[in-house]
Formats: C-alpha cells, structure tokens, sequence
C-alpha cells in the first residue's frame, strides 16, 4: 500500500456540529487516521476538529449528503474504513471488535454493526428501532455509497456479516433538532419521490392520511412496542406518523404547482 501503512480509516462528515462533535471524535481516538468533510459549517466545527490533529476537507453542503460521504471514503488511505456521523459513537467493546476484525485477514468485505438511537437522552429500544444494523465498516475499495437517496445504505462488493456489539447514535438531543432534521427529511424525500415521477390523486391522498399512515402509528407503537420507552417512544411513533403525512402532503403540492406550470 504505502510506506504509512493505516489499518483503518474513520470517513464522517460534518455541518455546524462544533457542539455534538467531540464526544465522536473521542471514542475514535484510536484508530489510525480520520477524514472529516465539513460541509459548509458556519460554526466552528473544523477548529474543534484541528484541535485533535484531523484532516478537515471544505465542500460545499449538499441537499444529499451521501456525495460528501463518497468524498470522504475517496480520502481515505486504511485497509479499512468505517463510516461515522457526528452524532455517532463507537463504545469501548466495540472499538475491540472492529480492532480484531481489520487485523484478521480472515474477515469479511463488509459488517452490518447494530445502532442504539437515542431520543432526548434515551436509548429507544422498541418501536423498530433496535437492532437498526447499519453497514458500516467494509474493505477500502470494497464499499460506496450510490448517492441516490439520503436515507440510503452503503453498498459494498463482497461478503458481508453482522456483528452483535452496538454502537450509539445520538441524533436528537432536544425538540429543536427533532424538527429541524425532520423539516429536511421531510422536503427532501417529497422532492425525490417528485423527480422521479410519482404522484398522488386526491383518493391516494385521503388513504394515506387516513388509514396509512395511521397504521403506522399504530404498528410501530404498539404492535412492535413503542409504548415500552416511554414519552420517548410516543414521540417517535408520532414523528413517523406526521413525517409521511407531510410527505405526501408536499408531494400532491409539488404535483399541482407542475400542473398549473403546463
């Protein structure tokens, strides 16, 4: 490889997450090398990152995040990488695991590793949310995300196992980054259904607000046990139900705003 040879590479990206960043940065203080791609920060987010002597990339921030996580994985030099955001953390028992794995020359191309999401400080176990697996950690040159959707995952070229060992993610630490980030989910996934043609009739419309969405609700709440974490759980049974209203919601505007543009 390189007379520097690294075993592994942490590839995350970052936007205005100078307050959220350092406990990230902490749990991944062992590994051999981290490129950040600060998209855009108006925050101080790369000085605290130069703090801890990490290559900061400037881009521009992109509407689909995934394409400065590709800049990201380019820049990385590790036999592996493992791809982090700034609201993850990686736990003390699994920074052993992914140690034994990239030294094992036995292991797979790629790891789905399972995610513990936490909402206003707590871990939300039920509802659909754990084990949550998240393809990860893969081979350098093995993995790439398509850059398609926001929501989507990485795709690797190989084999791929799951590991039992969580690591954490920290998403919403209070409402206002719960709306936020919902506001931005929520245009950009009615944007992307517009573009590629879909459409919504008022009868479509109606079922979804009405009987879809929902079930939903009434499936991730207490079918699959939301109701068992608490004010977080309603909260995040909430959020899904509201989410895909509005979704379709903006979807039948942007439908009708074309129409009269014809």
């Amino acid at each position: 490889m390189m007379a520097d040879k690294k075993k592994l590479s942490v590839a995350l990206i970052a936007h205005n997450e100078a307050e959220i960043i350092e406990p990230t940065l902490k749990s991944i203080d062992w590994v051999d090398e981290i490129i950040i791609v600060d998209a855009g920060s108006t925050d101080n987010t790369a000085e605290v990152c130069h703090r801890y002597d990490i290559e900061v990339i400037l881009e521009e921030n992109q509407v689909n995040l995934n394409i400065n996580k590709n800049i990201a994985i380019d820049r990385c030099i590790g036999e592996w990488i493992l791809v982090l955001d700034a609201d993850e953390v990686i736990p003390y028992e699994l920074a052993g695991v992914i140690r034994k794995i990239v030294n094992d020359s036995n292991s797979a191309d790629g790891y789905l590793i399972p995610r513990k999401n936490y909402v206003l400080g707590r871990w939300v176990k039920h509802g659909s949310q754990y084990p949550d697996y998240q393809l990860r950690l893969f081979r350098n040159g093995k993995g790439r995300f398509p850059a398609v959707h926001v929501h989507e995952r990485l795709k690797v070229d190989g084999k791929v196992e799951k590991l039992d060992t969580p690591f954490e993610h920290h998403p919403y630490p209070d409402i206002a980054m719960l709306n936020m980030k919902t506001k931005r989910y929520v245009e950009f996934e009615a944007q992307h259904r517009f573009k590629n043609g879909a459409k919504i009739s008022g009868f479509k419309l109606f079922m979804q607000v009405t009987v879809i969405a929902p079930f939903r609700f009434i499936r991730r709440y207490f079918f699959k046990g939301g109701f068992l974490d608490g004010t977080q759980g309603i909260i995040m049974a909430w959020l899904d139900l509201t989410n895909n209203i509005q979704r379709w919601f903006r979807l039948w505007e942007l439908n009708q705003q074309s129409h009269r543009e014809q």
